[in-house]
């Protein structure tokens, strides 16, 4: 097996973000298929939010699925550059579509054709690095022997301000998680903890209006998602540095694991100030990891 293959079953444990609660709304997420799809749907009624159970598919799931006028989106959210998205893309599908049919009670050995709904797969990026606004990554871009005829691909977005403006004037709850993700940024440039940037961050995209209703209800929650989402990616620039460095990778996955468990346990218990803690203090996130036996 090629490394590029290895490479693809990566440990990634799915998490609910921002992103994924947001738009795991039927409200936002009709807003977002208008926007995409150039369309005016008011009524969410018959949008079906039908993303995997973490139960099910923990590692291999995208952040949200719709189903919507017999069309299957698939959406995800990066903070990296990821040049195997159109691959991990088409398993998204294949587990969707597979629980859809599942659910039905659809089975494929009988002689009549299985209609399926279209797929469409976006991935919404804002990470560090300068992208496009759009790019489209394509599955036979993988192959080791090329071969016409067989093809996914995957809609890379960038949604970082000044990106993409009319898709986030069309969405404004995506151009609000571009501004929250946005200002977070900003104050951790001008030295500001990561708590603090948070915190500064929600109260500026509040002032201004942007996703205002749903920070002002879930304010809490969001600082506590944001906290993770953030810790991690912060972990995960610092071990491609010193892989980079030290041409080494072991340990990753398990340093992955542990911090996740612990960011775990912290949110179920709702020790949110510990989690923030955590982020800047390593002493005291070493006693935390000896606390919960990690």
């Amino acid at each position: 097996m090629t490394e590029a293959i290895k490479d693809n079953h990566a440990n990634r444990k799915h998490k609910n973000d921002v992103f994924c609660d947001l738009f795991s709304q039927k409200e936002c997420a009709i807003s977002l298929f208008n926007a995409l799809n150039k369309t005016q749907y008011t009524n969410p009624v018959d949008l079906e939010i039908i993303t995997l159970s973490d139960a099910i598919y923990m590692q291999l799931k995208n952040d949200v699925s719709i189903m919507f006028q017999n069309e299957m989106h698939l959406w995800e959210h990066q903070s990296t550059v990821n040049e195997n998205m159109s691959l991990r893309g088409l398993v998204y599908f294949a587990h969707n579509i597979d629980g859809v049919l599942n659910s039905r009670g659809i089975v494929l050995y009988g002689k009549e054709k299985v209609k399926i709904p279209s797929p469409e797969y976006y991935v919404f990026y804002n990470g560090r690095e300068d992208i496009p606004d759009r790019q489209k990554l394509k599955l036979s871009d993988s192959f080791i022997v090329p071969r016409k005829g067989y093809e996914w691909t995957a809609n890379v977005l960038n949604i970082n301000p000044g990106h993409n403006k009319k898709l986030l004037k069309d969405c404004p709850m995506l151009k609000g998680y571009s501004m929250l993700v946005y200002y977070i940024r900003k104050y951790q440039k001008e030295k500001n903890s990561l708590e603090e940037a948070i915190r500064k961050a929600i109260d500026r995209c509040i002032e201004e209006d942007y996703l205002k209703q749903y920070l002002l209800k879930k304010k809490a929650e969001v600082r506590a998602m944001l906290l993770t989402e953030f810790d991690q990616e912060a972990y995960e620039r610092l071990i491609r540095t010193e892989e980079r460095k030290e041409g080494r990778k072991e340990g990753r996955k398990e340093g992955e694991n542990r911090i996740n468990q612990l960011n775990l346990h912290l949110i179920t218990e709702q020790r949110f100030d510990d989690l923030a803690r955590a982020v800047s203090d390593q002493e005291y996130q070493l006693q935390l990891f000896q606390e919960y036996g990690l």
